[in-house]
């Protein structure tokens, strides 16, 4: 376990860059014939994330402007406006957070999230857009999420909805491992093997949610901001939001 925040029996990053199995089992080493992180006149291929490997711990970034090297092709850039720290940069996710706050909260872009349930399998059915991943999240009994409200995401402000993500009051813990009364994990990622994504009570995320197209494909976009509870979600919010208003990618809307 990372921490409370965070339910994944290993870390992200060392399952991504030695290469995994997809979300249907199989499995792909790193030096098979997937499609390599490229340079930014590339574009992002329709078949990313599946099809990119690699990964970095870029540490400590500066203030100014920043462009992944593996999420998004390495082709996603923000600006900070004071140091701040990242240890995941991968095809599926890209997360960051100021500067000595790991363990405490982060900020964290991710492509094609995938809805588990707590037997921690994909659930079925779930078409990977914005309004069908809500509408699956409210049914599940130990979440607690709030009706999905309109925003917008970067500089292109693409069209979003997000949601608050807390466990339930009455929530029944589905975790073995967790450490306090309740823990509930219900996301994964493309080629994440067994790994997946939960919170821990009092933990809370805001989520983010975009159906975005590049590569000639629809895809689907998430932001996380997470808090290690709702007052220090509050404190975070501004740096978060400011953070992600300054996204930038060769993506646009997603066809209605």
């Amino acid at each position: 376990m990372k921490s409370a925040l965070r339910l994944l029996a290993v870390p992200l990053a060392s399952v991504l860059v030695a290469g995994c199995g997809n979300s249907s089992g199989s499995s792909n080493s790193a030096g098979s014939s997937r499609t390599p992180t490229s340079t930014a006149s590339a574009g992002i291929p329709g078949c990313a994330p599946e099809c990119l490997s690699g990964g970095s711990d870029p540490g400590s970034l500066p203030a100014g402007a920043h462009r992944t090297s593996h999420f998004f092709n390495g082709q996603l850039t923000v600006t900070f406006t004071r140091g701040w720290e990242s240890h995941e940069d991968q095809p599926v996710e890209f997360s960051v957070a100021p500067e000595g706050s790991w363990d405490l909260h982060r900020v964290l872009f991710w492509s094609d999230l995938i809805p588990v349930g707590k037997d921690r399998k994909r659930a079925a059915g779930v078409a990977s857009t914005a309004s069908e991943l809500v509408a699956w999240l409210r049914t599940r009994p130990n979440l607690q999420v709030s009706k999905p409200r309109s925003t917008v995401i970067g500089t292109a402000a693409l069209p979003a909805k997000a949601v608050d993500i807390a466990i339930s009051s009455t929530a029944v813990n589905e975790a073995s491992d967790c450490p306090v009364r309740a823990c509930v994990d219900f996301l994964t990622w493309p080629n994440a093997g067994d790994n997946v994504y939960g919170i821990a009570e009092p933990s809370v995320l805001r989520l983010y949610l975009s159906d975005v197209r590049y590569g000639g494909k629809n895809h689907l976009l998430a932001i996380g901001i997470e808090g290690r509870d709702q007052a220090d979600l509050k404190e975070f919010l501004p740096d978060a939001e400011r953070l992600i208003a300054s996204a930038q990618a060769p993506i646009r809307p997603a066809p209605s």
